[in-house]
């Protein structure tokens, strides 16, 4: 299977990047063989309570993903809390 380009992910989790965009986040995505690795990082006046938890981001970008015709046999996100 070939791996998608990341403007093909961008497009697909459109709604996520406006999610958390809104919410003062932002999202950066990568390909690591067939694992999609996302990061979330805080920008400047980021909302804490607006970050819903992770199995449910996770299952979002799954449902968005799939929508677009993209799947990955792994996916891994980083939250700002898990970033040191």
């Amino acid at each position: 299977m070939m791996q998608p380009e990341i403007s093909d992910l961008k497009h697909a989790l459109k709604a996520t990047f406006e999610g958390l965009d809104a919410a003062g986040y932002a999202l950066d995505v990568s390909v690591a063989g067939a694992e999609l690795q996302m990061t979330v990082s805080a920008m400047d006046g980021a909302c804490p309570e607006c970050l819903v938890p992770k199995p449910l981001f996770l299952q979002m970008v799954k449902d968005e993903l799939k929508e677009g015709g993209i799947s990955f046999s792994a996916i891994s996100v980083r939250y700002p809390k898990d970033i040191k």
